[in-house]
């Protein structure tokens, strides 16, 4: 939604780029966990990661293209950005699916 702000004008690059610096964050800490935990088979894990990671990518980049004030990186980094979500939520699905 933020993004969507800032390509709309609405959102101020200050607001939108501390923004994604704390869902970056956020998803450098969830990696981590992810990391750690145990519990999961290898492959969803393996999964989750890769799929957190997909998203710190498309969020940094998206983060990179508003400080420098470049529509156009947004505005792919906003389609990447999307696209790891759905990764990203299908991952979480997998990985805590109830287990036979």
């Amino acid at each position: 939604m933020t993004l969507d702000g800032w390509m709309a004008g609405t959102a101020p690059s200050a607001y939108t780029s501390d923004t994604l610096q704390s869902v970056g964050n956020t998803l450098t800490d969830i990696d981590a966990q992810i990391r750690s935990a145990g519990f999961a088979e290898l492959g969803e894990q393996t999964a989750l990661a890769a799929a957190v990671k997909d998203m710190s990518v498309a969020v940094a980049r998206a983060r990179a293209g508003v400080l420098a004030g470049r529509r156009p990186d947004v505005q792919e980094a906003q389609q990447d950005v999307r696209a790891a979500s759905r990764s990203l939520a299908a991952a979480y699905a997998r990985y805590f699916a109830p287990k036979p």
